[in-house]
């Protein structure tokens, strides 16, 4: 059976109620009590936490202390999708429509203009009436998207880097938040790329076997993350679909180095006409002048030249008669 874990604060669950049969919901309450029966009715779990960690340490939690059934998905969601995810209860209504991995959501917030609305609206041309799902592509390195401004997202790689300094050599954010985590092999292929993929306010669904995967020391390592400072669940946000198989995007260009030295390359055939063979007669008068000229002022040059040597000759030997 498939299965929801909301991640609630202070945010109303009365949407709980209108969540499909087919899924089984946990509710961890990091808030007041819940108190609304209808509420505590549809919910299968109601797990009082510690506001502690944002909605990672939520998520993380669930991953390590429940079983899953392989084959079916789990739904990360926060305690209000609707901000980022207006079409949100359709699309868990559609469920057999998804990916194995499947972001759920749309936008940050439409009062802030990110994505720009225009951005969005074209999106939505194109999407021909399906549902509204738009996942943001961001740069690897300054954690901002490509495509506009996002301060916020700039100010997480700043700070990631204030805390932790800026990464060595050859790595970039990504890469180095996720050697951190225990998972060289996906900082590896970050390393090696420019930009990722990510789903606004960490709302996807994913196959549990795809969860699975994840090796448990690292997902303990990451645990322990989103305890500490703040930054590690922004840093976290645009890292999930990445955990359960998302691609990397655009390859870094590989440095060239003394023992990869450029290849060799055919010499290159200019593209300008050849000049036509000269049609100037040698005995023509005025060319016999000119040449004659030429010639006397080549010798002149000789002779002052051989004069110069003389001199500086001269000036040698009796700045060393001196000596």
């Amino acid at each position: 059976m498939n299965s929801i874990v909301i991640a609630r604060y202070k945010e109303s669950l009365d949407w709980v109620l209108n969540i499909p049969d087919d899924f089984e919901v946990y509710i961890y309450n990091k808030g007041e009590p819940i108190s609304d029966p209808l509420i505590i009715d549809r919910a299968d779990h109601i797990i009082d936490r510690q506001n502690v960690g944002r909605e990672s340490e939520t998520y993380i939690h669930h991953m390590l202390t429940v079983p899953r059934d392989a084959d079916s998905f789990t739904v990360f969601s926060q305690g209000d999708p609707f901000t980022h995810s207006p079409d949100f209860l359709p699309l868990l209504e559609n469920w057999r429509q998804w990916d194995s991995l499947q972001p759920l959501t749309w936008q940050w917030q439409a009062d802030h203009n990110i994505p720009p609305a225009s951005l969005l609206a074209d999106y939505e041309r194109r999407l021909g009436g399906r549902l509204r799902v738009r996942p943001e592509r961001f740069s690897l390195s300054s954690w901002g998207p490509p495509d506009f401004v996002d301060e916020g997202a700039l100010g997480t790689s700043r700070d990631y880097c204030a805390f932790h300094g800026n990464p060595p050599e050859g790595e970039n954010v990504a890469s180095d938040f996720l050697r951190k985590c225990g998972l060289d092999e996906l900082a590896d292929k970050a390393r090696a790329h420019s930009f990722g993929v990510f789903t606004y306010g960490a709302i996807f669904a994913v196959r549990n076997n795809l969860i699975a995967k994840w090796p448990r020391k690292s997902l303990e390592i990451t645990y322990q993350a989103t305890l500490g400072m703040p930054v590690y669940g922004y840093m976290l946000e645009r890292m999930w679909l990445h955990f359960f198989g998302a691609e990397f995007d655009v390859p870094v260009a590989p440095k060239v180095t003394l023992e990869q030295p450029l290849p060799r390359q055919a010499p290159m055939e200019l593209g300008y006409p050849k000049a036509a063979p000269s049609t100037v007669d040698p005995n023509d008068d005025i060319i016999s002048v000119q040449v004659e000229e030429l010639s006397d002022k080549v010798e002149k040059l000789r002779i002052e030249i051989s004069e110069l040597r003389e001199t500086v000759k001269v000036q040698r030997l009796s700045a060393s008669a001196r000596h």
